[in-house]
């Protein structure tokens, strides 16, 4: 099983569930995790997963303004809040979603998931970018492996404790899922 993550990520949380997920999905595999501000078509070679991982941005996808926003609010955190190494503030999942190959292709992965990182609570008053993008999957011909998973962060946007073990286990599960032989 081979398997393709790609995530955006404003302060690192995202990109850490991601390495996370990646890690659970190399039980049975390859995990390639890659931001998605330097995602290539050749990423998708041979793979029999594609996972899509957001932070929730007023309720939903980051976009140009709520990236720009994330920025400015880490200039003025006084050291509290860094930017994310692969994040681009011009390019976010929101463009991959824009080019996304369809699962039907023939050399394309055609199970996908989804997960977000976001506040804790519920997802009518919290938001949930994972299931805006599993929507979008699945609108692309994708079929679910899994139902969109949510890894929560404090108001001081850091990763609640057990988070990434909990991504781990998710990435496990998903491989559970999957599991097919590599060629």
């Amino acid at each position: 099983m081979k398997a393709l993550i790609i995530y955006e990520s404003m302060y690192g949380n995202t990109h850490v569930v991601a390495e996370a997920v990646a890690e659970g999905l190399r039980s049975t595999g390859e995990a390639k995790v890659v931001p998605a501000s330097h995602l290539e078509q050749a990423d998708f070679a041979d793979v029999d997963l594609l996972v899509l991982g957001a932070p929730t941005h007023v309720h939903g996808l980051p976009r140009l303004s709520t990236r720009r926003s994330a920025e400015k609010a880490a200039q003025s955190s006084h050291g509290r809040l860094a930017m994310d190494s692969g994040m681009d503030a011009e390019h976010g999942i929101r463009s991959i979603l824009d080019e996304l190959p369809r699962g039907a292709e023939a050399a394309l992965p055609k199970k996908a998931a989804a997960f977000d990182t976001r506040l804790s609570g519920p997802a009518m008053f919290t938001g949930s970018a994972g299931r805006k993008l599993a929507r979008s999957l699945r609108r692309h011909g994708y079929t679910g492996a899994a139902a969109p998973a949510s890894f929560f962060v404090d108001r001081q946007d850091h990763l609640l404790d057990g988070e990434i073990a909990r991504a781990k286990t998710w990435g496990e599960s998903l491989a559970g899922q999957v599991a097919t032989p590599s060629q």
